[in-house]
């Protein structure tokens, strides 16, 4: 299972947008201005009892749209327990931090991230 593609698909069901459109995982690219994107500092095994981390950045060409996107995305994240896109991996989400502001890119777009604890897996049903 690909953590950072369940993440990435799971976005797009909750609204913020669509796959390869505006919803990326292990890249942002240079388009489009506005978009997200799904990384991971440590994808940790399914089953983890630390769980995975997950970053989740966003950009925008205003600090206020970046700002309010990336609340949006930690109020959807916070507390899921369920599956992933409603039919995929089953998971459990905390949120970390939430709305941490990480500066301007090369062209001056906003950028935010949230980080969140994310139990998959077998590790999970036990919880």
């Amino acid at each position: 299972m690909n953590l950072l593609k369940e993440m990435a698909r799971h976005l797009e069901f909750a609204g913020f947008g669509e796959r390869e459109r505006d919803i990326f995982w292990g890249r942002m690219p240079d388009l489009p201005d506005a978009c997200v994107a799904v990384f991971s500092p440590d994808s940790a095994r399914p089953g983890a009892e630390n769980g995975a981390r997950v970053q989740i950045v966003n950009r925008a060409e205003s600090p206020g749209a970046a700002y309010e996107t990336a609340c949006e995305l930690a109020n959807a994240l916070d507390g899921f327990h369920g599956f992933l896109a409603g039919d995929g991996a089953a998971a459990k989400i905390t949120v970390l931090s939430a709305a941490s502001g990480m500066g301007g890119d090369g062209k001056k777009r906003e950028m935010y991230a949230a980080e969140l604890r994310v139990l998959y897996g077998e590790q999970e049903e036990e919880r």
